[in-house]
C-alpha cells in the first residue's frame, strides 16, 4: 500500500505519524473504519485530508491497524 507515503513511523509527514495515531487509542476496528471513510475533523492540524481507500483488504488493514497499536 501507499500509506508510507503520507505516514512514518516516528515523524511527522504530510499525515500524523503511526506513533501519534497510537496515542489516540482508537480500536484495531476503528483505524480500519478512518481508513475507508476519513474523517479530517480528527486532525485539524493537518491541511490534506486522507483520501479514501475503500479498495483495501480488510484484513491486511486489520494487521497494519494492530501494528500502529503496538507502537503506543
Amino acid at each position: 500500500n501507499t500509506c508510507f507515503a503520507c505516514h512514518k513511523q516516528d515523524e511527522k509527514l504530510v499525515g500524523p505519524s503511526y506513533a501519534e495515531i497510537a496515542k489516540r487509542n482508537y480500536s484495531d476496528e476503528r483505524i480500519v473504519e478512518l481508513i475507508y471513510k476519513p474523517e479530517p475533523e480528527n486532525w485539524p492540524e493537518y491541511p490534506a485530508p486522507m483520501i479514501a481507500l475503500p479498495h483495501l483488504d480488510k484484513k491486511e488493514l486489520l494487521e497494519i491497524a494492530h501494528w500502529i497499536n503496538s507502537l503506543n
